[in-house]
C-alpha cells in the first residue's frame, strides 16, 4: 500500500460542483476513494453552508463531517485549500 494525498485549491466561495470535481478527481487518478480530506478552516466553514450541515462555524469543532462516508477533518492549511488522503495499492494507480 502506497500513501497518496492530492491537495486541491477550491477557494474561498466554492460551489457544490466545484467540490465533487475535486473528490472525482481523486477517485479517478487511484481508482478508490479518499480515506479523508484535511481542509482549511474556510473550506469546512463553506462545506457547511453547501451541504446544509451545521452551518455555524462554532460548531464545526463537535460537528462529524462527512461526504460520501469521507470524514472531512481540520488542519492548518492555506485558505481555500483541501487535500484527499488515502492508501492505494500500487498496481491500481493510474486513470481508469
Amino acid at each position: 500500500m502506497e500513501f497518496v494525498r492530492k491537495e486541491v485549491y477550491l477557494g474561498a466561495a466554492f460551489s457544490s460542483q466545484t467540490f465533487e470535481a475535486a473528490f472525482a478527481q481523486f477517485r479517478s487518478m487511484y481508482n478508490v476513494a479518499p480515506q479523508r480530506a484535511v481542509c482549511s478552516p474556510d473550506v469546512l466553514a463553506r462545506f457547511c453552508e453547501l451541504y446544509e450541515r451545521s452551518g455555524a462555524v462554532a460548531h464545526l469543532h463537535s460537528t462529524r463531517l462527512r461526504y460520501e462516508g469521507v470524514p472531512l477533518v481540520a488542519a492548518i492549511m492555506p485558505a481555500g485549500t483541501i487535500a484527499f488522503e488515502g492508501e492505494v495499492e500500487e498496481n491500481r494507480m493510474g486513470d481508469w
